[in-house]
């Protein structure tokens, strides 16, 4: 009776690994063209039991630490999280207050940095502030990017920025790329072009000369905010972007045909999309009005080159645990 009882317990503690391992169900929905092409949605991280949705509590800034965690802006606090979906406020392993208001975070270099008291900062593993920049003198505005050198492509008070968050021993310097204002920022693989919403639409821009980079991308219902770009695969260099009115588009700059692959139940409300950051498994995670969603393609990444999505290390980890054990007591009751 205790060998059965024994994987009996083993048997739960597989499914439990199993269902941790299983995608949370989205807030947003994909369209018929997001599941052919080959995406999918899972919700990283619930806040509605701290947020109604909407404008302009949070999630704002995201981004993975050096260490792997993920932080994230909601309401004054900032939250230090796993990287695994399913989360929640009490899961989280760390908070601390946040001044981030409504700025985005940036992965650089493999370092955290985002807005906080006015400043452009560098964060700890636990949410913390590591150090101000006190170089870059301009205030952070909205939108914000790690560039593949390094650099973060952010708005400033000055207008369009590139940080170089390591220069002077860790002050940090910038260089203002032109004058342009927005609000959601991303950078093109190749690190030479900025994508800043301005209007409702999306315009490029150099960022070796600030000059205009191909046509402004107009969005249906003016409601484009963050973006991100695919890097591989059949839908490579196409751009996706999260939009307030609860829809996700995928832009095709060769034919300029804009796709919808998402739409939210409660637009501009819990659904109101916001800006998108780095995932490094390869996807993008969405902010959303009372949530965080990750949006990933087979066969590509999204907004940084570093290969497909994998499965969540502690899950498969446990997994295997708990297989291992069940065939160890298989054995030792036969």
């Amino acid at each position: 009776m205790r060998s059965f009882t024994r994987i009996a317990a083993i048997w739960g503690f597989a499914a439990a690994a199993i269902a941790l391992s299983t995608p949370a169900q989205a807030g947003l929905t994909l369209t018929a063209a997001g599941t052919s092409n080959g995406f999918s949605l899972s919700t990283f991280a619930n806040f509605s039991s701290i947020t109604g949705g909407g404008c302009c509590g949070g999630p704002f800034g995201i981004a993975v630490s050096g260490g792997g965690n993920v932080l994230v802006s909601v309401s004054g606090t900032r939250y230090v999280f796993n990287n695994a979906d399913g989360q929640v406020p009490g899961s989280a392993l760390g908070t601390t207050g946040s001044s981030s208001s409504t700025s985005a975070y940036a992965r650089a270099g493999g370092l955290a940095y985002g807005a906080d008291g006015g400043h452009f900062v560098q964060f700890k593993d636990n949410g913390t502030v590591d150090h101000v920049l006190t170089g870059v003198s301009p205030g952070p505005y909205l939108g914000m990017w790690g560039a593949p050198n390094g650099h973060i492509i952010a708005t400033s008070g000055a207008g369009l920025i590139d940080i170089d968050p390591l220069a002077a021993g860790g002050a940090g310097s910038f260089r203002v790329i032109n004058g342009a204002f927005g609000d959601g920022v991303t950078v093109s693989p190749d690190g030479l072009t900025a994508y800043l919403e301005q209007s409702g639409g999306i315009q490029g821009y150099s960022i070796a000369t600030g000059a205009p980079v191909g046509p402004f991308i107009s969005v249906p219902g003016s409601s484009a905010d963050g973006t991100g770009m695919i890097i591989g695969g059949a839908l490579n260099g196409d751009l996706i972007i999260n939009n307030n009115n609860g829809d996700v588009d995928l832009w095709n700059f060769g034919s300029s045909v804009m796709t919808k692959l998402a739409t939210g139940a409660s637009p501009f409300g819990a659904d109101r999309g916001d800006y998108v950051a780095i995932d490094t498994k390869g996807c993008l995670f969405l902010d959303e009005g009372n949530h965080v969603d990750r949006l990933c393609l087979a066969g590509a990444s999204i907004g940084e080159p570093n290969g497909n999505t994998v499965p969540e290390p502690v899950s498969a980890v446990l997994v295997g645990a708990a297989l291992l054990g069940l065939g160890a007591a298989r054995r030792r009751r036969f």
